[in-house]
């Protein structure tokens, strides 16, 4: 089990478990922590800077707005992944990288 990080709602301070977030996305300044229960949290961060408070292991970035969670993927395609029923944009430059982090048995 990952150590939780927390996020600011309605002024106080919310645990979140890393196991819990199945992506994340960005819209503006902010980025959306979107969980498997589907709610979500917004938080005023970059993905980037998100990223580096997540286990690296776990999340797979996928866009230069979108990143997974390994847990979560259902179905990986060339230009898209599913997670939790949700299609995700995989981007070219991104594509090798990711199928790199995932546990592939050929």
């Amino acid at each position: 089990m990952s150590k939780p990080f927390f996020v600011w709602k309605n002024k106080v301070l919310k645990s979140v478990s890393p196991e819990d977030v199945m992506c994340l996305e960005t819209e503006g300044n902010y980025t959306k922590i979107i969980l498997s229960n589907k709610s979500y949290y917004h938080v005023r961060s970059s993905l980037s800077a998100a990223l580096k408070k997540l286990p690296p292991d776990m999340f797979i970035k996928t866009h230069r707005s979108y990143a997974a969670s390994i847990h979560f993927i259902d179905d990986v395609a060339r230009d898209h992944l599913v997670v939790g029923g949700e299609s995700i944009p995989i981007s070219r430059q991104y594509y090798k990288p990711v199928i790199r982090q995932l546990n592939i048995i050929e």
